[in-house]
Order: C-alpha cells, then structure tokens, then sequence
C-alpha cells in the first residue's frame, strides 16, 4: 500500500493542484442551539412554595460556521465516550472515531488539547497533523472552513493479547478551504475517500491512536 499521510498532508503526495491548504479535516455543523438572554440573568423570585417556578438554566451560544469572513466560533468541544476506557473492539472504535471529531474541533478551532489526550506519544503523524493545523492558526494567523471527514465501514481485527488493535475503514474527507488572516483563499481541496489503516494500543486505562496509514485517493 503507498502510504501518505492524512487530513491534507496527504494531498499534495497524491498529486493534486490544491495551492495553498497545507492540510484538512472534518467539519460536521452541530445543531444550533439557542443565544443566551441579552442581559444579565436577575435574581430569581422567591417561590410561592408550590414549586411551579423554576430558574430556566442558560442556553449555550450558537455556534458559527468558518467561512470567508472568520473562523468558526462558539464551537462545542467533543465528548469523550466512556467506551474508550475499556478494552474491547468498541472501545478501539470509538478511540478511532473520536480522533477524527478532535482532529475536526482542531481544524476549526485551532484547539489541539483534545486529539492530543487519544494521540500516542510516539505517533508521530499525529504530532505533524495535530503542527500543521496549529501553526495556520498561531504563525499564519488563518484559519479553516471545511465540509466533514467520516470513517466508514470499520472492521477491527481483534485485540492481541498485549492490548493492541489493528482497524481497516474507509476515510471520507470533505472538501475544504484555507484562509489567511483577510480572509483570502490559500486553496481549496475536494472531498475524497481513501482506503485507511489505524493501530491503536490500550495502555491499562485507555485506547490510544499510535499510528494511521492511508492509501491513495479511491477512484470511483
């Protein structure tokens, strides 16, 4: 298998005319939830004691999509799902999937703290996927807008007896576009799909991603 590496790293080894993006991600739009009151909240009124008054609790603001006009804000950290400390196929599957949501909150928000809990040590694609989306926020002063990067189809193939699991999927990316601090394109990248491999381990307490291979583009 030609090996490169993934999330827009891999792009420019595949032979694309993408100028410009350095690397990609997902961006899966949550639901927007409702703005928080104008104003500050005023203290609650005594209850009359039959309990029908209730202090309603603050509503989250919405979040905003990245576009041309500015980074995406307000955007909700991914929960970490309580299977990733376990040591069974699901556990490594939803470590899996969990990269990718924290890959994406990193892509959109220049936030790398939550792929870096589930990121081994020595992965050290990891540690160049997790640079290259940081330094376009911190050096370049950009950001990115991007359409959403899924796993497919996963099949685990068991875990060995030292903890260590070895999962075949599929990689949609999304389409996506790098901005620089005005808001100018630095180059836009169309959704692909790649055939991918990931090797997790589980170290007693929790998955960690510790390496990800990914093919060349599938030609559909």
């Amino acid at each position: 298998m030609s090996v490169v590496l993934v999330l827009g790293l891999a792009l420019s080894s595949c032979g694309g005319d993408d100028a410009g993006a350095e690397s990609g991600g997902a961006d899966v739009e949550p639901s927007a939830e409702e703005t928080s009151p104008e104003g500050g909240a005023s203290d609650p009124e005594q209850s009359s004691g039959d309990g029908s008054e209730a202090e309603e609790p603050e509503s989250s603001p919405t979040p905003v999509p990245a576009s041309s006009d500015g980074p995406a804000q307000n955007w909700p950290e991914p929960e970490v799902p309580d299977e990733i400390y376990e040591e069974t196929e699901a556990g490594a599957l939803a470590a899996l999937t969990y990269w990718f949501e924290a890959i994406t909150y990193l892509q959109l928000t220049g936030e790398f703290e939550p792929v870096s809990a589930v990121s081994a040590p020595d992965c050290a694609m990891c540690d160049n996927t997790i640079a290259q989306f940081y330094d376009l926020y911190e050096v370049e002063s950009g950001w990115y807008a991007a359409e959403g990067t899924t796993t497919q189809d996963e099949l685990a193939s068991g875990i060995t007896g030292d903890g260590h699991a070895r999962i075949l999927f599929a990689l949609v990316e999304g389409g996506y576009t790098a901005y620089g601090p005005e808001g100018e394109s630095l180059g836009v990248v169309e959704s692909r799909t790649y055939d991918a491999e990931a090797f997790l381990y589980f170290d007693g307490s929790q998955w960690w991603v510790s390496e990800l291979e990914i093919a060349d583009a599938v030609v559909e």
